[in-house]
């Protein structure tokens, strides 16, 4: 397919952020660009902000050449329907409805987007098409739903292209999430329609290919996952339990074993602080010591102690990010250098928006602002990279 034309001048210029430099010391001279998956019925798009100094510049839309879910509704919060190959421009959007993938070359300064392809999926993805990258940036691997439920595993080429798939991977339900331990030893999934299980995967380093290792069921929905630096723990968010936000927590043993350690739950009563709301969507920071999750009841994005010996977790703090029972931040974003996480909200009650906030040392947050993005977009999914 031809290539078309970079994306037209951004919407929202020089966009003030308030409170950006008062909140702590950023890196000069750098540039953060964060996308977000509109996930439109037809002529689905990605737009999203460029991030230099104390401004925002809205960067897109631009097509991807496909269609995303066909009621435009938001599939499963925590599945990824973009990412970002690690070390490159190399930007990948999924499109549900008509199951493909579409490649973009991000302008690093610029943050705007150039079309490249697209690329067939290879299944029916009416629940979303989630995708995720190997850290090498050798392969990725996408999980198909509806009624053929599936992994397949694409290897890409130095230019970024993707070439035939190489396996796939038949599977009993639709998976919500999927997420590449730092080892790059194993791939973890997440089927909430299965009984709630929690699946792992070895990875064949020099071929990509995937082997079935372990599952486990969980007490209560299983949906985003994040794995900690040392490949040790995952952390599953859920929908709640029992009215309160609660976190999962799965310990990765030898050969990609899995083996369920606890079910943490803000609910006031087991845990100190009670927290309204679900906790599908999880952020890890690079170092293991914090984590955070978006509560789509509240909209709020709370932060939590991570300790990194036992997987346990401690209430940190907690930071607005819309109008409770009206916007839904969803899945997060992080920017290490600058200390910036992006969330993205579908809101069911008005605008989408993309929120951005700002990490202090010790783990708290701070919201920025909240910049609109297209009408009807279902933000639910956000790669964000600092070049």
């Amino acid at each position: 397919m031809a290539k078309q034309t970079k994306v037209s001048k951004a919407l929202f210029v020089g966009v003030a952020i308030a409170g950006f430099v008062a909140g702590g010391a950023l890196a000069h001279g750098q540039t953060t660009c964060a996308f977000i998956n509109d996930n439109l019925p037809t002529a689905n798009s990605v737009e999203g902000y460029r991030v230099s100094g104390n401004r925002a510049a809205h960067v897109g839309p631009i097509a991807t050449g496909g269609d995303g879910s066909p009621a435009n509704i938001h599939t499963f919060f925590a599945t990824p329907l973009i990412a970002i190959a690690p070390g490159t421009t190399h930007l990948y959007a999924t499109d549900s409805g008509s199951s493909d993938i579409t490649l973009f070359d991000i302008d690093s300064s610029s943050c705007e987007l150039s079309f490249v392809d697209n690329y067939p999926s290879g299944g029916n993805s009416l629940f979303g098409l989630g995708i995720t990258i190997s850290r090498d940036g050798k392969f990725l691997y996408a999980s198909n739903g509806d009624r053929q439920s599936s992994l397949v595993v694409f290897p890409i080429n130095s230019d970024g292209s993707l070439g035939n798939a190489v396996q796939t991977v038949s599977l009993g339900a639709n998976l919500s999430s999927l997420a590449i331990a730092p080892n790059e030893k194993v791939l973890i999934v997440t089927v909430p329609t299965a009984h709630n299980q929690v699946e792992s995967y070895t990875i064949n380093a020099s071929t990509g290919k995937l082997t079935f290792a372990s599952s486990v069921t969980t007490v209560a929905a299983a949906d985003g996952i994040v794995i900690d630096p040392h490949s040790k723990f995952v952390y599953v968010g859920n929908g709640g339990e029992g009215g309160a936000a609660a976190i999962q927590v799965i310990e990765i043993g030898a050969g990609g074993s899995l083996r369920y350690i606890a079910n943490v739950v803000f609910n006031g009563i087991d845990n100190p602080i009670g927290i309204r709301g679900g906790s599908n969507c999880l952020l890890l920071s690079p170092n293991g010591t914090v984590l955070f999750f978006t509560n789509q009841v509240e909209a709020t994005v709370v932060s939590l102690n991570v300790d990194s010996q036992t997987g346990g977790l401690m209430f940190n703090s907690s930071a607005d990010d819309g109008q409770a029972f009206g916007d839904e931040p969803s899945q997060m974003a992080g920017s290490v250098s600058r200390s910036l996480v992006f969330t993205g909200d579908f809101n069911t009650q008005g605008p989408p928006a993309m929120g951005i906030l700002r990490v202090s040392s010790t783990g708290a947050l701070n919201l920025l602002g909240r910049f609109p993005l297209a009408p009807n977009a279902a933000a639910t999914s956000i790669a964000a990279s600092t070049f």
